[in-house]
């Protein structure tokens, strides 16, 4: 596959097509997803088979398949949850980088504790009119759409009053503040609604089973955060972004222009490797550099379980929960040893410095990472309930209508 790859992109890569048109061609050759099912643009291709594909990306160094968390989580709840309309509906958008969606589940009175959700979403004839507030949204104000947990019914307990929509973000009745961090970013966002609207026909499975497309949903979260975005160079899908009518050209030279933060957390492991070559380091860290080695070659192997378990029909909650610990733990290791090998120089921050600042720029990102995706006292209890058949954590109100329930 590797070589196929390398030829298709020798014929079709053109620095003068716009993103828009290169996905495309990526779309029609089944390369931008083949893990996929070949009904939705894929090849039902192999671990070692997709490999192949993004390091032929990779090492062409041009664009690869779009990112985001519409292909990350959106598509696969769809493929395995949605409608066939709907999968007609959102599929192709999805696959072909038009539209970015982004996660509408945490709310200030419901992080760890999702099932807590209070956004409400009341009938009204065939739409549903949604009021609350969400917020931790990565990716919202370059979103098209949004995958939204909403409470339908307050006299269920917590768990079974919950509906699961995939909403339109350009309306009224939707606004999105961002919220800056420690890193100068702002890559998450407080999301409220007033009175904002959504289709029936755009609710995924039926009323009130929303918690289990929920659990679905972190669950490909988790596994995909863990497996990293793919190979050649990555740009954010969807209208919003307002890349897809740019040339390729121009989007990889930029993109080799900042390439010193390519995101939060990328490249970390590369990045340190190559700065411990010019140090002298001492037993501790040449051992903390194996450890980072060693995590990654664990995660490797818990990817191929999780593909093993998927395509033979079985759960992967707890495995793909023990992989997203792989990651934050691999990350914790490296933000900690990053700046004790740059020393003195590991308190400054710009471009001038070893690595043009990227360690430094991953210390103040790294905190989120054991946040997102579900934190990691989450990952934890997920491991123990379903994977060591440990006892669950007592809870007072498991059967306790909502509206009964006392809170802040």
């Amino acid at each position: 596959m590797y070589t196929e790859t390398r030829d298709w992109i020798t014929t079709n890569w053109d620095r003068d097509i716009t993103l828009r048109d290169w996905w495309a061609r990526m779309n029609d050759a089944c390369l931008s997803f083949p893990r996929w099912p070949t009904e939705w643009f894929g090849r039902n291709a192999s671990q070692s088979d997709q490999s192949a594909i993004l390091k032929a990306f990779s090492d062409a160094d041009v664009i690869g398949a779009p990112t985001g968390l519409g292909v990350l989580m959106g598509a696969p709840i769809t493929m395995t949850y949605g409608t066939p309309e709907q999968q007609q509906r959102w599929m192709p958008a999805l696959a072909t980088g038009v539209e970015g969606w982004c996660q509408l589940f945490s709310e200030p009175g419901a992080g760890s504790d999702l099932a807590s959700a209070s956004c409400r979403a009341e009938r009204d004839g065939d739409e549903w009119v949604i009021n609350g507030q969400k917020v931790w949204t990565s990716g919202a104000l370059d979103s098209t759409r949004g995958m939204l947990v909403a409470r339908t019914d307050i006299d269920q307990p917590k768990h079974k009053g919950l509906t699961y929509f995939i909403i339109d973000l350009e309306q009224p009745g939707i606004e999105i503040r961002p919220i800056k961090q420690m890193n100068g970013m702002a890559h998450f966002n407080e999301v409220f609604f007033t009175d904002a609207r959504v289709s029936d026909a755009d609710r995924v499975s039926g009323v009130n089973n929303g918690w289990a497309i929920t659990t679905a949903t972190l669950g490909f979260e988790r596994s995909g955060l863990s497996e990293g975005a793919g190979g050649g160079i990555h740009v954010s899908a969807g209208t919003q972004a307002g890349l897809l009518d740019r040339s390729v050209g121009e989007l990889v030279a930029k993109s080799k222009k900042a390439r010193s933060h390519p995101d939060e957390y990328g490249g970390v492991f590369s990045t340190l490797l190559e700065i411990a070559k010019t140090r002298t380091l001492t037993p501790s860290q040449r051992n903390r550099m194996v450890s980072l080695y060693m995590n990654e070659q664990i995660a490797g192997y818990t990817r191929l379980r999780m593909s093993a378990a998927a395509k033979s029909g079985k759960e992967t909650g707890a495995v793909a929960s023990t992989m997203k610990l792989h990651w934050t733990n691999g990350l914790k290791i490296s933000r900690d040893l990053g700046v004790e090998l740059l020393g003195a120089e590991g308190m400054l921050v710009g471009q001038d410095l070893p690595a043009e600042g990227t360690v430094q720029h991953f210390f103040l990102s790294m905190p989120s990472a054991s946040i997102a995706g579900g934190s990691d006292e989450v990952q934890h209890n997920i491991i123990g309930e379903r994977a060591l058949g440990l006892p669950k954590d007592m809870s007072l109100d498991p059967n306790t209508a909502f509206k009964d329930i006392p809170r802040n």
